[in-house]
């Protein structure tokens, strides 16, 4: 992999000398549109074959207008259907940004302000109440600038405060769902239905939208993750959990009730409470929605492992380890009982291990699914179009738009120096080589088994958009986004377009 990168960084920086134009740092800004073609053709298939990224959609615009736009890949690793540029991907957290600029519209119209409750009249109140019964107050620039105290858990619909609101940055997705129902309470329809008409349709995004028509259902691409993740998240929480069962069941065994030895029966309650224990494990990092597919894949690998071992057993039967030798004293069922099988259960794990990177799809988010944090699916050709109005504004006023995308808070938490919040976007400030300042307004994106990233550089008038349908396109996408804006150094030392995890505020 790191031989791969390599490669496309000399690619990179030889393409860059012969075109002899580019400033310091800032990738491919200053190329010709066929050298930026080029390079972003050859980079893609590379990259999605490093990090096993089935399908993507790439969009890039510069001075103000679409210079690329392309499809890789398939929707779906079962039936291989291609990737087209109409094809509808979650966006994740570029929903984010979009919501802001919602909320911004009902600032300029006077039905919202930055600096006032944004839970003031909204019966029934939506937050809980604090200890001493009243309800936390928390401004639209609170929550905006995830300074609202709330957590980041948008699968559970959090409704309570972790810290007090106004305090340090810590990324809180839930007081995006906050600002949904301020704005569904104000506007007196849905959220998604706002975002439609005051965002989406003015700006020809007809496809893109918080929820969707059932119609449009067949044109999302499916999500993926590795094997090795929905597996990890059942068995691990499951062995510990037995494990430790069975250790105090031994105890007790032993020490309570003065048994010679263990039997299976008493492994039966260490069983359950296991069980018991990966659903709650499992309903906490993946929600009720993907409950389901998670546990269907975990059983479908019982299945082929059984089927390998049993394989395995007839492989051993036909090797002759199993019957017995001449000259030998033992009986055949002794020689042929559980020791083989247990190897044979061993060798069906190993046998099935390069699997494990293998994707595999997840069930599509329903329809009519709507969180203001989130749910926002589209193609990356019309989320370009939303980047096109933050560089040139039509739906804000210039200085409101400037009010939107200036530092209003620094993320903190062990970020790098000059990586601040907006309301509703990132900006980062970036020194180049030359001394020069260079600021990009950004959001990254993570929903289950999509990975996405949006970069805007106003001084240039351009913006990247990649849209992926797997979990492991995060470092895909920042490597991209490294190539197009420059930064390629920062981004290995994780300084690329991202929160530290300790900037984000928990789950629960």
């Amino acid at each position: 992999m790191r031989r791969v990168r390599s490669y496309l960084a000399a690619v990179l920086i030889g393409i860059l000398a012969v075109s002899g134009a580019a400033r310091a740092d800032t990738g491919m800004l200053d190329w010709e549109d066929r050298e930026i073609a080029q390079a972003l053709d050859a980079f893609m298939p590379r990259l999605m074959d490093e990090e096993n990224v089935p399908g993507a959609q790439v969009a890039f615009i510069r001075d103000g207008r679409m210079v690329y736009e392309r499809a890789f890949g398939v929707r779906n690793v079962i039936g291989r259907a291609p990737v087209t540029t109409e094809t509808i991907f979650e966006a994740a957290s570029i929903s984010k940004p979009v919501a802001a600029h919602v909320a911004l519209q009902l600032v300029a119209a006077g039905k919202l302000r930055l600096d006032k409750d944004i839970g003031l009249g909204l019966e029934p109140p939506w937050l809980e109440p604090g200890a001493d019964g009243s309800i936390p107050k928390i401004t639209l620039e609170q929550v905006l600038t995830h300074r609202s105290g709330l957590s980041n858990d948008i699968r559970r619909t959090s409704h309570s405060l972790v810290t007090p609101p106004g305090g340090a940055f810590s990324y809180a997705g839930e007081g995006f769902g906050y600002l949904g129902y301020a704005i569904t309470a104000h506007e007196q329809r849905p959220f998604a239905d706002v975002a439609r008409v005051r965002l989406l349709e003015p700006l020809g995004m007809a496809a893109t939208g918080f929820a969707l028509e059932d119609a449009q259902m067949a044109l999302v691409a499916t999500g993926h993750t590795g094997l090795w993740m929905p597996l990890a998240m059942v068995f691990v929480p499951f062995v510990a959990v037995f494990v430790i069962g069975a250790l105090l069941a031994f105890l007790v065994v032993r020490l309570v009730l003065q048994q010679p030895h263990m039997e299976s029966r008493h492994l039966v309650l260490p069983g359950i409470l296991a069980g018991i224990a990966t659903i709650v494990v499992l309903l906490e990092l993946v929600g009720l929605g993907l409950l389901t597919a998670v546990l269907l894949i975990a059983f479908i690998f019982v299945l082929c492992v059984a089927l390998a071992a049993v394989l395995w057993r007839l492989v051993f039967h036909l090797l002759g380890f199993t019957r017995a030798r001449p000259g030998t004293v033992m009986r055949r069922e002794e020689v042929s009982g559980s020791f083989w099988t247990r190897i044979a259960v061993v060798l069906a794990v190993v046998s099935l291990l390069p699997l494990m990177f293998m994707s595999v799809p997840l069930p599509l988010r329903a329809a009519g699914d709507v969180h203001p944090a989130a749910s926002l699916r589209g193609s990356a050709g019309e989320i370009a179009l939303f980047a096109q109005e933050i560089i040139d504004p039509r739906l804000l006023e210039r200085a409101d738009m400037r009010e939107m995308t200036r530092p209003h808070v620094a993320v903190g938490h062990g970020a790098p120096e000059g990586l601040a919040w907006g309301l509703g976007i990132g900006v980062r400030d970036r020194r180049l080589s030359d001394g020069d300042t260079q600021r990009t307004l950004w959001q990254w994106g993570s929903n289950p088994g999509y990975s996405s990233l949006l970069v805007i550089e106003p001084r240039s008038q351009a913006a990247l958009v990649v849209l992926t349908n797997s979990q492991s396109g995060g470092r895909l996408v920042q490597e991209l986004g490294a190539h197009v804006f420059g930064g390629l150094v920062e981004l290995e030392r994780d300084e690329s377009w991202i929160v530290p995890f300790a900037a984000v505020a928990p789950n629960f």
